[in-house]
């Protein structure tokens, strides 16, 4: 094994999932989960109970008192909105060690977090069975970046400097300097690491070809088309990636995937999800403060 794909396995096993994120994500697809029992586990992570506290204080829910619990806040936010916040707060806080100055981490979150919710969206309303799945695919499809901004500093930087000139793919550029790895390859890896379920690691490792994953084609495709309107509606694009191009390019085969016509993505329809979006934002307070 070469120095590079070595120190890619010795990382992905450093790197921890949050025990309390993973906790709470098990506890809110459990149906008996009580709100008592959700603000149990979220206490012991002082950070985070703040967070869920300011949130469901922030004038988009227009409580007429202050809520000072925990088990209230969870109540008023409800168990969906919740392990949204939760798992963004915490994957946050937990992969942002050593990056580099130049690394636009407030970016990079804005778009994971929007593409999460965009897929969180499009999963609902074309009927894909498990919509809390969709976002955390969403979510995390770009992990492998963080790491290889975290641990692969100069390379990180030659692939991008390289993938401004727009005469390669990223994933040719990757491929030279991550000996043949892709940071989607690498996000699935950390993923199977994090003892998440397959569909979850299939999405991360396919959502730039989902129609390519052998079992469940769907999600990525779910993830791609969720990037694609975000793409379209110009929210938080991060320069780590040659949309237009690969769009052009996979998007009918991603189509093919979700059952629909190309002429269904027309202005009417991106539209419509900017301003779910931006209800999300509102609901979920996002981007306020530390992320």
């Amino acid at each position: 094994m070469s120095g590079i794909k070595q120190k890619i396995q010795n990382i992905i096993q450093l790197v921890p999932f949050p025990a309390v994120a993973m906790e709470v994500v098990r506890l809110v697809d459990n149906p008996k989960t009580s709100a008592a029992k959700l603000g149990e586990v979220i206490s012991q992570d002082q950070a985070l109970a703040a967070k869920v506290l300011k949130v469901a204080n922030s004038p988009f829910y227009g409580f007429p008192k202050q809520i000072s619990t925990i088990n209230f806040a969870i109540v008023v936010l409800g168990f969906e909105t919740l392990k949204e916040i939760v798992l963004s707060v915490s994957l946050a806080s937990s992969l942002v060690n050593k990056l580099d100055k130049d690394f636009d981490l407030e970016k990079f979150w804005k778009h994971s977090l929007l593409v999460g919710l965009m897929t969180k969206h499009l999963a609902k309303d074309l009927n894909y069975r498990v919509s809390g799945e969709a976002f955390i695919a969403g979510l995390l499809h770009d992990v492998g970046i963080l790491v290889v901004a975290q641990y692969f500093k100069k390379e990180f930087q030659q692939i991008i400097q390289i993938g401004k000139r727009r005469e390669f793919t990223f994933e040719q550029i990757e491929r030279r300097f991550l000996d043949n790895s892709t940071h989607y390859e690498i996000g699935s890896l950390l993923a199977e690491k994090w003892n998440f379920p397959d569909q979850l690691v299939e999405a991360i490792a396919f959502h730039h070809q989902p129609h390519l994953a052998p079992k469940n084609p769907q999600l990525p495709s779910l993830v791609y088309l969720a990037e694609y309107v975000c793409f379209k509606l110009g929210l938080e694009n991060i320069e780590y990636a040659d949309h237009d191009e690969s769009f052009s390019a996979d998007l009918p085969a991603v189509l093919e995937v979700l059952k629909l016509d190309e002429s269904f993505l027309n202005d009417g329809f991106i539209e419509k999800y900017r301003a779910k979006i931006q209800s999300d934002v509102m609901k979920n307070q996002i981007f306020s403060g530390e992320m």
